[in-house]
């Protein structure tokens, strides 16, 4: 019953944070400093509970983190190791903010389970973590919804390297929607033929839904799913748009860990104002 309510709590705060962009750990590898998008220290609830315990109730509280604390890890001889956790609060006196970090007891006692020597190995975690450095290429405002022009991804077992993926990120610049100006411009750029459809007749705006876009090296949409939320869903309409989008050329591309997507396009609607 604990395990389970310790799981509903965390799902709970899961749910929160993410719903803003949330600061990363950091991981050092070869001596190099990484931005570590996640939280390795929550896939295990129970640890994640124990370690919430002793955390300074005076720490500082953010919406970029939720948890009020930073973890610090290297990689060496393929181990992830977890060296420090920093926790920051605000001087009453001077309101500047001040760091420190969870005493080195207090962190072996509350991982006592994955002391190795004098080292606290992640070996309660076995999956993916991505890790990133350079500027931000590509940003959303939920969790770790954000990429870098580098970036790993590193396969961990039991808190063992066991695989790398090594990626440079970029974008090619070239047109989004979030780049129009007004609705003229969106007629101009993409003429609907509405006199083709009299359910039109008193409607006022159409909004389209575009998902399923895939683009590629040049710029080209190569594929994409139109749906008319408004007025009801309409197919034929929904075509002609596929059509005038993918005619459109370029579009923005970003090439992220090895894929290209489309920037600005994916997932967008918007509404299409009908002159009267």
């Amino acid at each position: 019953m604990k395990r389970v309510l310790l799981f509903i709590q965390y799902l709970i705060l899961a749910i929160t944070v993410n719903a803003t962009g949330q600061d990363g750990d950091i991981i050092y590898i070869d001596g190099t400093r990484w931005e570590l998008l996640g939280r390795p220290i929550c896939v295990d609830s129970l640890l994640y509970h124990d370690l919430r315990a002793v955390l300074p109730s005076e720490r500082s509280i953010l919406t970029s983190n939720w948890d009020g604390f930073t973890a610090y890890w290297s990689i060496k001889q393929n181990v992830l190791y977890l060296d420090s956790i920093r926790t920051v609060h605000s001087d009453s006196d001077t309101k500047d903010y001040m760091g420190s970090c969870i005493p080195a007891a207090t962190l072996f006692r509350v991982f006592k389970k994955h002391v190795a020597g004098d080292c606290i190995v992640g070996s309660w975690l076995t999956k993916n973590i991505r890790v990133a450095k350079g500027k931000v290429i590509n940003y959303q405002h939920i969790g770790f919804e954000r990429n870098y022009e580098d970036e790993q991804i590193i396969s961990i077992d039991k808190g063992v390297v066991t695989g790398k993926k090594i990626y440079h990120n970029y974008v090619i610049d070239g047109f989004s929607f979030d780049k129009v100006k007004d609705n003229a411009e969106l007629r101009r750029l993409f003429p609907i033929h509405v006199e083709q459809y009299p359910e039109l007749a008193n409607a006022k705006r159409i909004v389209f839904c575009i998902n399923k876009a895939r683009v590629n090296s040049q710029g080209n949409l190569v594929e994409c799913e139109v749906k008319v939320l408004n007025p009801s869903d309409n197919q034929q309409l929904g075509t002609e748009m596929e059509g005038l989008l993918k005619a459109y050329h370029p579009w923005k591309v970003s090439f992220i860990n090895g894929e290209f997507r489309a920037v600005g396009i994916d997932g967008w609607s918007f509404p299409y104002l009908l002159d009267k």
